[in-house]
């Protein structure tokens, strides 16, 4: 964890995310388009918040991002894939099927 995410920030969680080039998949690029820097998205499949750093303490543990069908839950700080932790320890597979499974949900 970075010194300052320790002290300040909002990501946590019970697993670390495996691998941060993970987060730069294909299947990722694709839901990046959506603007999640600043505007978020959200659909019967997933939600992408942005980082939150006001000082609601309601909004700052709010996960960065949701695959609702398994509540699976992704915590980043600041930047996407930056000191990235989740709520399920899943291998990269199962991520890269997730992040597929996101980016047919937008297609539709």
């Amino acid at each position: 964890m970075e010194l300052g995410n320790m002290m300040f920030g909002n990501s946590r969680g019970e697993f670390e995310f495996p691998d941060r080039k993970l987060g730069y998949s294909e299947a990722w690029r694709v839901l990046a388009n959506v603007d999640i820097e600043y505007d978020g998205y959200d659909n019967e499949v997933f939600t992408i918040r942005p980082y939150y750093l006001g000082e609601d303490e309601t909004q700052a543990v709010l996960p960065n991002f949701v695959y609702k069908p398994t509540g699976f839950e992704i915590q980043w700080y600041k930047h996407a894939f930056r000191d990235t932790y989740m709520n399920q320890d899943l291998s990269e597979s199962q991520i890269l099927y997730i992040f597929k499974e996101c980016e047919e949900s937008i297609k539709e």
